[in-house]
Parts: structure tokens; sequence; C-alpha cells
């Protein structure tokens, strides 16, 4: 096998061997297995134009994070629309897209209950809660921040998400009207 450049021997022994992985992935992001095949082999050939390749510390990592990128690039492509393929009466009809009074009134309620659900949290959970879901902090910074282990940031994340849902169920427990699509607002409001 004197034939094999050094980069072949890397990808057949380091990237090739989780194929179904990666393909498994693809699909779950794409959900349609001829465009998830397609995502792995274009993957696979930036991985064999890339040449720093003995750089790549983890390639199965490396490899999943390039697939999960093409694929965000291709639905963003997908998402663009020519301005000559929207008919003109579409262009000259203008809509107000604001939320209504309702609405706002309504997300506001919820934003406060949420809130308040939050600060009802154990504090290391309401610190972590707050840190990811409220300044958009990644976990690994958090974890820095916060001078902990990565995995207790996930699982004060995870505790704290689940004590949050838990506290939404049972408000709807009590009150079933005020599960979200149930239809019943305007009852709702005329209760109170």
């Amino acid at each position: 096998m004197s034939w094999l450049r050094p980069i072949d021997i890397w990808f057949s022994e380091q990237v090739l061997p989780h194929e179904r992985h990666y393909v498994r992935l693809a699909r779950r992001w794409t959900r349609n297995a001829d465009e998830a095949t397609d995502m792995v082999q274009e993957a696979y050939l930036k991985l064999l134009q890339y040449e720093d390749w003995r750089a790549i510390h983890d390639p199965r990592s490396y490899t999943v994070t390039t697939i999960r990128n093409l694929v965000l690039q291709r639905i963003r492509r997908s998402q663009i629309v020519s301005i000559a393929d929207i008919p003109a009466q579409d262009l000259l009809e203008v809509r107000d897209e604001r939320p209504g009074v309702f609405d706002i009134v309504a997300n506001r309620e919820a934003l406060a209950g949420l809130l308040a659900d939050v600060e009802r949290l154990a504090p290391a959970c309401r610190r972590v809660i707050r840190m990811r879901k409220f300044e958009d902090l990644p976990p690994r910074e958090i974890a820095r921040r916060l001078d902990i282990s990565l995995s207790t940031v996930e699982t004060h994340l995870a505790r704290g998400m689940q004590q949050l849902m838990n506290m939404r169920r049972a408000l709807y427990i009590h009150d079933p009207a005020a599960a979200p699509g149930n239809g019943n607002e305007d009852e709702r409001l005329a209760s109170r």
C-alpha cells in the first residue's frame, strides 16, 4: 500500500470507521437520506483537501462539525428567495406582521411566569440557567466563570430545565386552559 498518501491512511483509519454515525446524524439533520449521503461525501472532500489535517486532534468530532456546517449552509441557501420568484401582486401587498395587543400582553404574562419559575430554582441551577438561556453564554464559559466542571454545568442546566418543565406542567394540570394552543384563551380572559 505504498501508493497511499499519509492523508489517505489517516482518513481510512480515523474518519471512515465512523461513517454510519455521520450518515445517521446527517439524515437526522436533513430528513433526507440522499441529501444526508451528499453532505457526508462533501465533508469527506473538504477533509481530504484540508492541508493542515495533521492538526485535527479529534477527526470524528471535526467531521461531524463539518457536516453540520454544510447542512446549515444548505439550509441558509434554500431560504434565500430571488425577488424574481415572487409574483408582482405579492410585492405590492403590504401586511402588518407586528403582534397584536393580546399577543403582546399574553407573551409578557408568560415571560413573567417563566421568570418567576426561574427564581424558584435551586441557586446553582438558577445561576446556570440565567447564564445559558438569558446571557447566551456557552457551557464552557459558564464553567470557567463559576469555576466548576463542564459536566457540572450540564447537570445544573438539565436539572433546572427539567424543574422548569415540571413547574409549567403543574400549572397546566391545575389550569388546563393555560396550556399553550389549548384554544381557550378567551374563556381564560373572561374568567379573570
